[in-house]
Formats: structure tokens, C-alpha cells, sequence
């Protein structure tokens, strides 16, 4: 069984050559049951998943994962461009669960895995993240599912970006294809030219800047509003209140912040665009399209079309990158 898996530092998307999917937020935190035993009741744990990981030590863990976690006091997520083993290799089991990749049996049949890795990091992490996939063997078991057990015969490790441009392709003519892949803390930018169809080494690369910059420039209208700091656990319900009519709820009445919402997402769209056109320089003005890829595509990408010629939201944007992988596992055989 085929499947991908990009481990964003946002959320965490899956794919199956079966068809399968599966996208939750990069977040997980211990499970300690439920305490007051009344999760049934009034539906705790509907949303998101409880996840059980045995390894081959003996090891065994329960975890939240996803939405789940998110209003534990114990959440843990990606803070830095490092990714901690243990939560990447957590994340990218659930994953593999979800799609339905795994087998029970006395004789568990491997997997075949692509992943990806921002541009920046690829050169310098690809080989040892390979080879770590590789010896990743362990019992899963999602939701009080099946317990199956997860390991890779054959792991593929790609860059981010240049996935987008295997999976949406090359319109004909002259010049040269930008694509920005915009995810919560990073951004990958290329340039391809359409003539040879191979990226311009010198305009490919990662910037530290995404959707995350939203949400700071939300917290501190919060404060300003309320008098209060907000908290992280609460920042992404806020985020979505604004997303869907520009206002939020701040101890029983509304908090209009749809002013503050749409400044941040001028300001978010405008880092990217400064990093990623100091990069680009004069080459920009031989564009003929820029692809806007990634989850961050859906937030900003309005933003971001003004500041780039020809902007064009690719097919499945969330998705992208893992169908990518997914294609590139199938073409390197």
C-alpha cells in the first residue's frame, strides 16, 4: 500500500493510493481519559482523535491528536523550524492510520511512504529523516480502532514546493513559474523556467513567515480590546469566529475585531510577499503565473493576489503537497 504524509507544522495532512484522506491540526497532548466520566454524555471527544502508539520497546502511549488537544492545558505542537521526533513520528502514524495504511496479522505487510520537507531543511535533514522513517515500527491503534501495526519498506523524501509543481504542471511558453506554498510558520517559494521545466536554484527557498502571523496581530488587538492577554488554546476558535463574520465572543457579549482580522491578513500577506520578492528581484518581472499552494493559500491568497503577477490558486490547495508525494512515489518506481 502507497501512502504520503505531509507533516506540516499547522496541520498534518494524509493521503492513500486507496483514495483515503485525512487533515487535522499538529497538535497533541496526553490522554488522561475521561476523569469525570461523562464524555459520552455531553459528546467530549467527538472532535479529534485519541491515538494508542505501541513500539517495539514495549513502549505504549496514548495521546490526543488534533482538534482533541488543542484545549488541553498539556498541548504540544511545532514552535521552531525543528520538529521534535517524537511528536513528527506521532503525527505521521495517526496519518498513516486515518488512510487506512497498516496491517494486523502475524506477518504485517510494510508500507511504501513519501514525505516532504521545506526547502530549507532538505538538503541538510533529508537523508537522516529517511533513514529514521525507515526503522519507525509500531502498533496503532486510532479511536478504539483496530490495532494495526505501521512500517515503511520504502520511504521517499521530497522537497515541498517543487511537489506542487509535479501535481498541478507547467502551462506552455516563455518565462518562468513561481509557486508559494504557504503553511503556518513557513512559506517555500520557487521559480521554475518553462522553457527547461527546472527550477532556478538561486530563487528556491524557505521564508520563516505564515499564517501564525495572523494570529499574533490578532492577540494583540485582543488585548487591546479586552484588557486581557488571549491564550494560545483559544486563539485558533477565536481565528475562526473572525474568518466566518469578523467577530468573537469576551465574557458574554460580542467583540468586533473584524477590522484588526482583515489588517492582519494585509500585513501577513505583505511579510511574505517582501521576503519572497527580495529573493525574486527582477526575475519577477518575467512571471507568466504564480501558483498559491498550501493550506496558508486559503487564508491569504487574496491577500497575496495583488502582490504577485497572475496569481492562481492550484487544485486542492490543503492537499497539494501529500498528493504530490503521492504521485512522485508512483513515477520513482
Amino acid at each position: 500500500m502507497r501512502v504520503a504524509v505531509d507533516v506540516g507544522y499547522g496541520f498534518t495532512k494524509a493521503v492513500s493510493g486507496s483514495g483515503g484522506r485525512a487533515c487535522f491540526p499538529s497538535v497533541a497532548a496526553p490522554h488522561r481519559g475521561d476523569v469525570l466520566g461523562v464524555a459520552e454524555v455531553v459528546g467530549i471527544g467527538r472532535v479529534g482523535h485519541r491515538v494508542s502508539v505501541r513500539y517495539l520497546d514495549a513502549r505504549r502511549e496514548e495521546h490526543l491528536v488534533g482538534e482533541a488537544a488543542r484545549e488541553s492545558f498539556l498541548a504540544s505542537g511545532f514552535l521552531g523550524a525543528e520538529k521534535p521526533e517524537n511528536l513528527h513520528n506521532l503525527l505521521l502514524l495517526a496519518g498513516v492510520y486515518l488512510v487506512g495504511g497498516g496491517s494486523t496479522g502475524q506477518f504485517p505487510e510494510p508500507l511504501e511512504l513519501a514525505v516532504g520537507l521545506p526547502l530549507a531543511f532538505y538538503r541538510s535533514q533529508g537523508k537522516a529523516l529517511r533513514e529514521r522513517l525507515l526503522r519507525l515500527k509500531a502498533w496503532v491503534s486510532v479511536d478504539g480502532g483496530e490495532e494495526r501495526c505501521v512500517s515503511f519498506s520504502r520511504v521517499l523524501v521530497l522537497p515541498q514546493g517543487v511537489g506542487v509543481v509535479f501535481h498541478q504542471g507547467l502551462p506552455e511558453g516563455r518565462g518562468y513559474a513561481g509557486v508559494l506554498d504557504i503553511g503556518e510558520y513557513t512559506t517555500d517559494y520557487l521559480l521554475v523556467d518553462l522553457e527547461t521545466g527546472k527550477p532556478l536554484a538561486e530563487a528556491c527557498g524557505s521564508v520563516q513567515a505564515g499564517c501564525h502571523l495572523v494570529g499574533h496581530v490578532v492577540s494583540v488587538a485582543w488585548l487591546q480590546a479586552t484588557g486581557e492577554p488571549l491564550p494560545p488554546r483559544l486563539l485558533p476558535g477565536v481565528l475562526k469566529d473572525l474568518a466566518e463574520g469578523g467577530r468573537t465572543v469576551f465574557r458574554g457579549r460580542e467583540l468586533d475585531l473584524s477590522l484588526a482580522y482583515r489588517t492582519a491578513l494585509e500585513q501577513a500577506a505583505e511579510t511574505i510577499a517582501r521576503q519572497v520578492l527580495s529573493v525574486w528581484k527582477d526575475l519577477t518581472s518575467r512571471l507568466a503565473v504564480t501558483y498559491l499552494a498550501g493550506g496558508g493559500s486559503l487564508l491569504l491568497g487574496d491577500a497575496l493576489a495583488g502582490r504577485f503577477p497572475n496569481p492562481v490558486l492550484v487544485s486542492d490547495p490543503v492537499f497539494a503537497n501529500a498528493l504530490a508525494y503521492l504521485e512522485a512515489l508512483d513515477g520513482s518506481r
